[in-house]
């Protein structure tokens, strides 16, 4: 059997980050919260994650900031960036796609979007290899 796919959760808030891991792991995957955007980098890395779901509004390092510095690195560029901000002005949308944000779901946000977008992700991924 394959092993359960990694996502790492970046969002500095804390209830909405445990709505997310709960529809998350009821879906099956592993997930592992992050508050911050230096420990969000830290978690991809080491757990070598096959999805990072990322609040843009983060202390230390923002998502911009760590998006960017995940797809500048031959060892994470592959890892999939999906955006889950309450940030989503044009601009917000704009500069995620630009650090190489690979989705972008706005909050509040349909579950089943998420599901999918993540399987998107994924398949995408899968594809590649």
């Amino acid at each position: 059997m394959a092993r359960a796919k990694t996502i790492v959760l970046a969002d500095a808030d804390h209830e909405s980050a445990k709505s997310v891991e709960r529809l998350l792991d009821n879906e099956g995957y592993r997930v592992f919260v992050t508050h911050d955007g230096d420990e969000a980098l830290a978690r991809v890395r080491e757990l070598n994650a096959d999805i990072l779901v990322l609040e843009i509004q983060l202390p230390r390092l923002n998502g911009y900031q760590v998006c960017r510095a995940l797809k500048a690195d031959a060892a994470t560029r592959h890892v999939g960036v999906l955006v889950l901000s309450a940030k989503s002005q044009p601009s917000d949308r704009f500069w995620a796609k630009r650090v190489g944000a690979d989705a972008f779901i706005a909050k509040p946000f349909d579950p089943a979007d998420l599901v999918r977008e993540i399987h998107a992700l994924l398949q995408r991924a899968a594809a590649d290899v």
